[in-house]
C-alpha cells in the first residue's frame, strides 16, 4: 500500500499506551533494574540453573536461536527453557496461580502486563521494557491499496480483516491508534465508537476460523482485500515469499507501537532473586549485536523502533500515545459484549406528529434518512425486523404494522434480501404518517414478539423510535404497562428494549421507565440528525447490561 508515514521527532514507544501508563509501570515495579552482561565467576559454570520462558510465538523462534549462540556464562550460567505461548495464555496461568507459570515472560506488549495487573492486582518488574518493536499495519497485495488517512478511516472500511482485539495486540493496536488519534481531535471518538459496531458483530462470524496475525496476511494474499496486520508478519511473509509481495503502510497520523517487553513472573519466594537476575542476563543476550541482527533479520525493529534496514518496512513512523489507559479495559470490555450477534426489532413512530417540520425538513424525513445510515451499523450476523406504529395502523385496534418480520440480514422477503427489504420499508415510512400515537400497546406487542422467537445466541432487543406520549386511550395505562413487562420478563430469556425519544416533545420519564422495566437504556435524541450517535449508544448498551455497570 502506498499511503504516507508519519513525520517529524520520534518518540521511542518504550511503552505503547502512553506516558501515564510508562510512568505507572516504572513507579509501581520500583526495582526496575537495568541490562548487564551478567557471568558468574569467571569463565566456566560451576552449575547451570533452569529458568523458564514464556514467549510470544511471532519471536519465540528467534530468541531461542539466538540463545543457542550464547555460551551458558554468557547467560548467566541459565539454562533458559523458551516456550512459544499466547500471551492470553500465560496470563491466564499468571491470574490462576497456575503451576506451569513463567518464570519470565516476553510478550507482545506491555498491554499484557496490565491486564496482569488488573487481575492479580500485581504488576510484574520489569527487565527490560522492549526486546524489540513492531507496530499495526494495513496490507494489501500491490497496487490495491486505497490511501487511508486516519486508523478512524481504516477502521471504517467495510472490507476490512481485523483479528480479535481480545488476544491479538495488534489488533488492538490499530483500535488504540484510532482513540489516540481522537484525543488529539484528529478523529472523533463517537465515529470510533461506530465503526467498532460493525465490526464486532462480524467477527462473531469468524470467531472460530483463523484470525491471527499471520492467518490476516495469508487471506490478503490468497483473497485480496484489506487487513491489519503488523509490519513484522508482512515482512515474515515477503520474505517467504519474494516473487508474490505483499504491500503494507500506516496513516500519516503514525501507528501505536508493539513494544516485547521482558517481565519477571516467577512467585515471590527464595527464588525469585535468581530469577531477577537471569532476566538481567536474558536482557543482556537479547541485546547484543548479533541478537539485534537476528531479530531484525526475522522482520522486527530495534527497541529503539528505528526503522528496519533496507527499506523493507514502512520507514519512519510517529509513535501513537493514548493518553487515557482506562479507554484500553472500556475498549476490550465493550468489544467481548458487541461481539454477541444481535436479533432486534426496530419499531418506528409514523404518528402525525412526525410530519412537524424540523429546520428546513421533517422529523419523518431526517428520521428516514438517519435510520437508512444507521442501518450500516448492524453486521451480517443480525437478525432484523421492522415495526410502523400510529394508532389503529395495523387494522382495528392494532397500533402497529408489521413492515419487515424479524429474520437474518441474509434471508429474502418480498423477493428482497432482509436488509434491502428493510432499507426499502424505511423509504416508505413518510407515505403512512398520521394519527395518533399508540406507545404502549405497541411496546408490549413488541417485547412479547421478540421474546416468543428468542434465540440464546442472540442479543434480543426492541429498540423503539417516538417523537410523542401516547395517545391511545384504549391502551394500558403506563403503570400497568410497566407492572406486564416486569413479570413477562424471564431472566433466563431476557429481551431489552432500548426507547429513543425524538426531539423534547417525547415522554422522556415514560420511555425511560419503559427501559428500565426491561434492563434496557434510553436516550433522547433533541434533533433527529442525532439519531445515528443515538443507535451506537442504543447498541453500546449491551455492554453496560452484560457486563453489570
Amino acid at each position: 500500500m502506498s499511503g504516507r508515514h508519519g513525520t517529524g521527532t520520534r518518540r521511542n514507544p518504550l511503552y505503547v499506551g502512553g506516558a501515564i501508563v510508562v510512568t505507572a509501570v516504572v513507579v509501581v515495579v520500583g526495582g526496575y533494574f537495568g541490562v548487564q552482561a551478567v557471568r558468574a565467576g569467571g569463565a566456566e559454570c560451576d552449575t547451570v540453573a533452569q529458568v523458564s520462558v514464556a514467549v510470544d510465538p511471532t519471536v519465540a523462534p528467534v530468541v531461542t536461536d539466538v540463545l543457542s549462540t550464547v555460551e551458558p556464562v554468557d547467560r548467566g550460567c541459565t539454562d533458559f527453557d523458551i516456550r512459544a505461548e499466547a500471551p492470553t495464555d500465560t496470563a491466564t496461568e499468571l491470574a490462576g496461580n497456575n503451576e506451569n507459570r513463567p518464570d519470565l515472560w516476553i510478550p507482545d506488549s506491555t498491554l499484557w502486563l496490565l491486564k496482569t495487573l488488573r487481575s492479580t492486582g500485581a504488576l510484574p518488574e520489569v527487565a527490560k521494557s522492549s526486546v524489540v518493536n513492531t507496530m499495526p499495519v494495513v496490507v494489501t497485495r500491490p497496487g490495491e491499496s486505497v490511501p487511508v488517512n486516519t486508523w478512524l478511516e481504516v477502521l471504517q472500511n467495510p472490507g476490512l480483516r481485523i483479528g480479535d482485539p481480545l488476544d491479538s495486540s495488534g489488533s488492538l493496536a490499530s483500535i488504540l491508534g484510532a482513540l489516540s488519534e481522537s484525543e488529539v481531535a484528529i478523529s472523533d471518538a463517537k465515529a470510533v465508537s461506530a465503526a467498532l459496531v460493525p465490526k464486532a458483530q462480524d467477527y462473531g462470524r469468524i470467531a472460530n476460523l483463523p484470525h491471527g496475525t499471520a492467518d490476516l496476511v495469508d487471506q490478503v494474499a490468497a483473497e485480496g482485500g484489506t487487513s491489519v496486520a503488523t509490519e513484522q508478519s508482512v515482512l515474515a511473509y515477503n520474505a517467504a515469499h519474494p516473487d508474490a509481495p505483499l504491500e503494507a503502510s500506516v496513516p500519516p497520523t503514525g501507528s501505536y507501537f508493539l513494544n516485547y517487553p521482558l517481565a519477571v513472573t516467577a512467585a515471590a519466594g527464595p527464588d525469585y532473586d535468581r530469577v531477577k537476575d537471569a532476566g538481567t542476563a536474558l536482557a543482556s543476550a537479547l541485546s547484543t549485536t548479533s541478537a539485534t541482527e537476528a531479530l531484525t533479520a526475522a522482520g522486527f525493529r530495534q527497541a529503539s523502533g528505528v526503522p528496519v534496514a533496507d527499506g523493507r518496512g514502512v520507514g519512519s513512523v510517529a509513535s501513537l500515545e493514548l493518553k487515557n489507559p482506562l479507554a484500553i479495559e472500556s475498549t476490550l470490555r465493550d468489544w467481548s459484549v458487541l461481539a454477541l450477534p444481535l436479533r432486534t426489532l426496530v419499531v418506528e413512530d409514523v404518528s402525525g406528529s412526525m410530519a412537524a417540520r424540523s429546520g428546513d425538513s421533517t422529523r419523518i424525513a431526517l428520521t428516514v434518512d438517519a435510520s437508512l445510515g444507521a442501518n450500516a451499523l448492524f453486521s451480517d450476523q443480525t437478525e432484523m425486523g421492522l415495526w410502523a406504529f400510529s394508532i389503529g395502523l395495523g387494522g382495528g385496534q392494532q397500533d402497529y404494522r408489521e413492515l419487515v418480520p424479524l429474520g437474518a440480514v441474509d434471508t429474502v422477503f418480498n423477493g428482497l434480501p432482509q436488509r434491502e427489504a428493510i432499507l426499502s420499508a424505511i423509504r416508505g415510512l413518510p407515505g403512512i404518517v398520521g394519527g395518533g400515537t399508540g406507545l404502549y400497546d405497541t411496546t408490549l406487542a413488541a417485547f412479547r414478539r421478540v421474546k416468543e422467537g428468542y434465540d440464546p445466541n442472540f442479543v434480543n432487543s426492541v429498540i423503539l423510535l417516538t417523537d410523542g406520549t401516547n395517545e391511545d386511550e384504549g391502551s394500558p395505562s403506563l403503570d400497568q404497562l410497566i407492572e406486564t413487562l416486569q413479570r413477562e420478563q424471564d431472566p433466563v430469556r431476557p429481551v431489552v428494549i432500548v426507547t429513543v425519544g425524538i426531539t423534547t416533545d417525547a415522554d422522556p420519564v415514560a420511555l425511560q421507565r419503559i427501559a428500565a422495566a426491561t434492563g434496557g437504556t434510553s436516550y433522547v435524541a433533541e434533533d433527529p440528525r442525532d439519531i445515528p450517535d443515538v443507535f451506537v449508544q442504543a447498541l453500546n448498551s449491551r455492554t453496560q447490561r452484560i457486563g453489570g455497570e
